[in-house]
């Protein structure tokens, strides 16, 4: 899979640094190379209707064509869930996932039509608030695609923050939570990022140490593989947090939401070993507040 065009966050020039701080994967082909590994991942996984799914809704998330926000408002999720543009792109998500959808989603695409305005923006708000035991969970996923993408639109169309020596567990861009850290190949061989829940930003932190406390002298990696295993789960022994790191080094195709989504097993592993999850993925939202 070739590297996915980025907005660099820093001049060219600055190659002292070695590395871009803040990196703004191009959404279409981002969407599309998520659906094409969900697909890949989907066969023969006991997640595969769901796994499926999650590659349609990234399909159809790809499908809507970038529009000019330079009258948008200010990149704060809550702002952007109140003002309620995002709600057409859930229109647009469920025409494109109706033609194809099995009899058992079909029932929570008519329910999602059958929402008033003020219902869908209340439950956009609630998601950008983590609020998350206030949207039912079989809904809560389609409702976050189409925040999701208004959030990703806007950033990438305001200025980016200006970088800081100072390193986040939450994306500098949005405030919003990681996925995963994704360990680059090609020409950012060996570089962690991590990877936006919310605007699909990635931010750079360097390796061993945790992405949640920044401690780096009690970590632990959990996987069912091995050592070189493509998804492996960052527990810190000093705060309890766990967060998956996958590498592209060991599978060029390996994509944060996908290999996070087809590795939930992993996470009742890591829950089971007393260490909790700082990440979010969109297609397994918490079902408590957070």
């Amino acid at each position: 899979m070739n590297e996915v065009p980025v907005r660099r966050s820093v001049p060219s020039e600055e190659s002292t640094r070695h590395f871009d701080p803040i990196l703004q994967p191009e959404l279409q082909q981002l969407y599309s190379a998520r659906a094409s590994r969900l697909r890949e991942l989907a066969q023969g996984h006991e997640l595969e209707a769901y796994l499926r799914l999650a590659a349609d809704v990234a399909q159809a998330q790809a499908t809507v064509s970038p529009e000019s926000r330079s009258d948008a408002v200010a990149v704060d999720p809550v702002k952007i869930a109140r003002q309620g543009t995002w709600v057409s792109h859930l229109d647009t998500l469920l025409d494109q996932l109706a033609p194809s959808a099995s009899p058992a989603i079909t029932p929570h695409l008519d329910a999602l039509r059958a929402m008033s305005t003020q219902t869908r923006l209340e439950a956009g708000l609630a998601l950008a608030q983590h609020q998350f035991d206030a949207v039912p969970q079989a809904l809560a996923p389609f409702l976050w695609a189409a925040l999701s993408l208004e959030v990703a639109l806007t950033v990438r169309a305001a200025p980016l923050p200006v970088a800081s020596n100072e390193e986040s567990s939450n994306c500098p861009v949005c405030g919003g939570a990681p996925i995963a850290s994704l360990i680059y190949k090609g020409t950012r061989q060996g570089l962690r990022y991590l990877h936006c829940s919310l605007c699909e930003s990635q931010w750079h932190m360097v390796r061993a140490k945790c992405t949640n406390c920044g401690d780096a002298g009690d970590l632990d990696y959990l996987s069912f593989d091995t050592t070189e295993a493509v998804v492996r789960a960052e527990s810190c022994g000093h705060c309890h947090s766990y967060l998956k790191v996958i590498s592209q080094e060991h599978e060029p195709n390996a994509e944060s939401v996908a290999d996070d989504l087809a590795t939930l097993v992993l996470d009742d592993a890591a829950s089971a070993e007393g260490y909790g999850r700082t990440g979010l993925n969109p297609f397994a939202l918490p079902d408590q507040a957070l």
